[in-house]
């Protein structure tokens, strides 16, 4: 029990090994203490009525609707005990997949119903959506014995993965444990196994080498610190697993992406909030971008990843949502974009990065 799971089988036996629910830990939890870690000391895990439990330090943690709650103290864009309390009320509720993604969506502040309605559908539609990226630049990642979707939200890359019948093993780690409630029930429905945790990408639940793959999207520019995050996922990767992330380019000429206000990768990192609340009454917290220099050195720095990074185009199905001016222009990028001679160019002013990388046996410096 104290080394990670050296196959494939040995995680999916222990996730289906049960049979039925179980009053405290579900049919999802059962067999948790195969893969799930000690997020303080990296210790093995043991399920109590209600708790799992470390066998090393005696820390124990609980769960809502069978997905246990792994995070420490720490850093976070939401407040974990405010994201507790609304997790087991969106748990205990019996509403269709729609309706509960909504319901999610409804608590925020200020979100009138056309803005949660929009929010809702890209929820429920993004599985599809993501059919094309699995094929594509994620499939090396996606298709490991074993691969991590760190941040996965509601889990739609998961229950992209489940669609396609992908060959590896898919699980999710997100800081909110609201989401992967929904994310338990988003999976289901696509007809996959959701084995998840509630965690912090700069404290993996994770033993050392459990992994062979791991994709973060969009993830990194908001973690508090990106190099912490990126020496865990460092160190649950086994050398030669493959690595995915996506990123918003800090010095795109496009607005940026969150708040969609012009110039603020411009400004040093201590004047945007101030910037951005100015110029739309927005909030700008817990996002930091970086650029492809900055990127760059930060992989070098703190992983022993191979990593390239690569210039996307805009995809076609969000072109066609551009007016008629917007669309010629995305597609004047595209053509431009791929251009070898052209590369250092769109690496400084694109609008958003892929990192893919694979790695290697020697260890950092």
């Amino acid at each position: 029990m104290n080394s990670p799971p050296n196959s494939m089988n040995d995680v999916r036996s222990s996730a289906t090994s049960a049979e039925g629910d179980r009053p405290i830990l579900s049919l999802v939890s059962a067999g948790l203490t195969s893969i799930w870690r000690c997020p303080r000391c990296r210790g093995a895990l043991a399920c109590s009525k209600a708790t799992l439990d470390c066998r090393t330090c005696g820390h124990s943690y609980g769960q809502v609707d069978g997905i246990p709650d792994l995070r420490i103290p720490g850093e976070s864009w939401i407040d974990f005990e405010e994201d507790l309390a609304t997790a087991r009320e969106i748990a205990a509720l019996d509403l269709p997949l729609e309706d509960l993604v909504r319901a999610v969506y409804a608590r925020r502040s200020g979100w009138d119903e056309d803005l949660v309605g929009m929010r809702t559908r890209q929820v429920l539609a993004a599985p599809e959506r993501l059919h094309g990226d699995i094929s594509g630049w994620l499939a090396e990642a996606t298709s490991q014995d074993v691969w991590l979707d760190l941040g996965c939200g509601p889990g739609m890359l998961l229950a992209a993965a489940a669609d396609m019948k992908r060959p590896g093993l898919g699980i999710g780690v997100d800081v909110s444990m609201t989401w992967l409630v929904v994310a338990k029930r988003l999976i289901l429905a696509h007809g996959g196994r959701p084995i998840l945790a509630a965690g912090l990408g700069e404290a993996l639940p994770l033993a050392d080498g459990t992994l062979s793959g791991v994709v973060s999207l969009d993830v990194i520019e908001h973690v508090d610190r990106p190099d912490a995050y990126l020496r865990e996922i460092d160190r649950v990767t086994r050398p030669g697993g493959r690595l995915a992330l996506s990123t918003p380019n800090r010095f795109s000429l496009a607005p940026e992406p969150h708040v969609m206000v012009w110039g603020v990768g411009l400004l040093p990192h201590r004047y945007q909030a101030r910037y951005v609340a100015w110029r739309s009454g927005k909030s700008y917290v817990s996002t930091c971008l970086m650029g492809s220099i900055g990127l760059r050195r930060i992989l070098k720095r703190c992983t022993n990843f191979a990593a390239r990074i690569i210039i996307p185009p805009v995809p076609e199905d969000e072109i066609r949502r551009f007016s008629p001016t917007k669309a010629k222009l995305a597609r004047l990028y595209n053509s431009l974009s791929g251009a070898v001679a052209l590369r250092a160019v769109f690496l400084l002013i694109g609008p958003f990065f892929r990192i893919t990388g694979v790695k290697e046996t020697s260890l950092p410096a």
